[in-house]
């Protein structure tokens, strides 16, 4: 009786560490990608930000496809715009606006990780910084003088656009995500 449990415990192990492997090595990398991770990983690291925040975001923004436009005109796998990549390269003191393409995963991850950092760096809360880097940092100061969105005007309390609460809940729930199953930060 006694060895007909432990053999049906040990069947019951196995299965689970065959389904797990299976989950870990074949599922996972396809719903929650980490391509690109040698970019990603470098700039997390010059940007000093969360890599689970910056696949994240990818993962909204592009679904990891780096020639992805939006209807607003954003390219690539961060989605940044022409204007902000402009704006941009003129602050990285390693990128050269004549060979710099957005289309390229190694520029536009450099972008918008710059891009976040600035955001973060900005606002008072990653919070406001995502909702900015969806409605632009303009129209999100806006927001911050407006009472019926922030109290304080540091902290923004109440997003107008559906669609950037949204997003922001996104970002929020796949980089819980990332964090979870590949135990990042």
């Amino acid at each position: 009786m006694i060895l007909r449990f432990f053999r049906k415990m040990i069947k019951w192990l196995i299965a689970a560490v065959i389904l797990y492997g299976v989950f870990y090595f074949f599922v996972l990398p396809y719903c929650l990608p980490r391509k690109y991770n040698d970019i990603v990983e470098k700039y997390t690291s010059v940007f000093h930000l969360d890599e689970s925040l910056v696949y994240a975001v990818i993962f909204c923004e592009s679904g990891f496809d780096p020639d992805a436009v939006s209807s607003a005109g954003a390219v690539g796998l961060m989605q940044v715009t022409e204007d902000t990549a402009l704006w941009a390269v003129g602050k990285i003191a390693w990128l050269d606006e004549e060979t710099f393409d957005l289309t390229t995963p190694e520029d536009n991850i450099a972008v918008g990780c710059w891009y976040l950092d600035w955001l973060n760096d900005s606002f008072d809360s990653q919070y406001t910084a995502l909702a900015a880097y969806n409605a632009g940092h303009g129209k999100v100061s806006e927001w911050l003088n407006e009472n019926e969105h922030s109290s304080d005007g540091i902290h923004l309390e109440n997003i107008p656009y559906a669609e950037t609460d949204k997003y922001v809940k996104k970002v929020y729930i796949v980089r819980t995500l990332y964090r979870l199953f590949y135990g990042m930060q």
